[in-house]
């Protein structure tokens, strides 16, 4: 089996309510989407969904680096697994989000070729279920007390708050998700590095009285220091995240006992190959593991899906993206039951891109 094309298309996808963080207001975003076929006409599906906030690539980064070096290293390469036929771009620094999106399109191809779903191909499933959550819109205390209720209803059993507004703002948010959906919902809050190591201390007590389940990276991403001090000092699990890139990355946090979770994206780390060194250094360590999002779309979050299935132990996943944008690219949108994704069954990925989908969104 050779690779005949590689092709990269670049979307973009409104959200259903325009996405509020601390640094800002995103009303849409800007997607990579990459197929992968082989001379026996099998299409493998992938996509980068990067975000300047966390990593220096732009989707038209992506779709360069895909469209001019990838695909003339791919294209007429003798294709027998993953893992060589992205050996050569091992060397090349960077350009994490368009290697995890080939590699992503390069799984499912090699999936539906053998007609395996891709969780078989990374070493088997280690769970049964896949817990999903999504984020709550940054409003009014009282509208986003209204949406939980809502997402409760429809089948989440986890939710996430976007804080970094201040202490009042914080606290104002989560005591009235909390008193809306009632204790049996596990809550976090993630502060995406909003505030230094002492203000963070005083968000994190006045918190801890909502029983939240984590809080996410509340300093800077280089600050270890200040996350070794508020695992120490706080009630609240702390999840690192921004900081967390690497192999390497996860080494330092376990080596700075910054955090008590560690925050795999599959985007962010270059790929599932990637992404499943670093699990297995959390659990040597015996660290639990969040598998991440960059609000992907259908297929970037199903990549997710099928790593946190091959993955030990992890606490949760955070695939929002299919929730909070206002349409996706798979022919078949995902569902949730009891708290969980329903995964597909097909082999690879195991969902159908809808092409006219794409062709509706595409940029370039």
């Amino acid at each position: 089996m050779r690779i005949a094309a590689v092709d990269a298309f670049l979307v973009e996808i409104p959200f259903r309510v325009p996405f509020v963080v601390w640094r800002g207001t995103v009303p849409s975003k800007q997607h990579v989407v990459i197929s992968v076929t082989t001379d026996d006409g099998i299409v493998g599906w992938g996509e980068a969904a990067p975000f300047l906030y966390y990593a220096p690539e732009t989707a038209s980064d992506v779709r360069s680096f895909v469209s001019d070096v990838m695909a003339d290293e791919l294209v007429g390469r003798v294709f027998a697994d993953v893992r060589s036929t992205m050996q050569p771009f091992a060397i090349l620094d960077g350009h994490e989000f368009a290697k995890a999106a080939v590699e992503t399109a390069l799984w499912d191809a090699f999936g539906k070729r053998f007609g395996l779903p891709v969780y078989r191909l990374l070493g088997g499933a280690a769970h049964d279920r896949v817990p999903v959550l999504t984020v709550l819109h940054v409003a009014d205390p009282a509208e986003m007390a209204d949406e939980a209720e809502m997402l409760v209803a429809a089948g989440l059993r986890q939710l996430k708050l976007k804080i970094g507004f201040g202490a009042d703002a914080d606290e104002a948010m989560v005591a009235a998700v909390r008193e809306r959906v009632g204790p049996e919902i596990r809550i976090r809050a993630d502060a995406e590095e909003s505030y230094p190591t002492k203000t963070a201390l005083q968000v994190g007590r006045r918190l801890q009285r909502y029983d939240l389940v984590l809080l996410s990276q509340p300093v800077p991403r280089t600050d270890w220091e200040g996350m070794a001090l508020l695992r120490r000092s706080l009630d609240i699990p702390i999840l690192a995240d921004e900081g967390i890139h690497s192999s390497h990355d996860v080494l330092t946090c376990v080596r700075a006992s910054a955090a008590d979770m560690v925050n795999i994206k599959v985007l962010k780390s270059g790929g599932a190959t990637e992404a499943l060194a670093m699990g297995a250094i959390c659990a040597a360590a015996h660290r639990p593991v969040v598998i991440g999002s960059m609000i992907e779309a259908g297929i970037g979050s199903l990549m997710g899906a099928h790593v946190a299935m091959a993955l030990s132990p992890v606490f949760s996943t955070e695939l929002c993206g299919p929730f909070l944008l206002a349409d996706d690219l798979l022919e078949e949108p995902l569902q949730v039951r009891d708290g969980a994704l329903i995964m597909p069954g097909g082999p690879g990925l195991g969902a159908a891109v809808d092409t006219s989908k794409l062709e509706r969104y595409r940029i370039v």
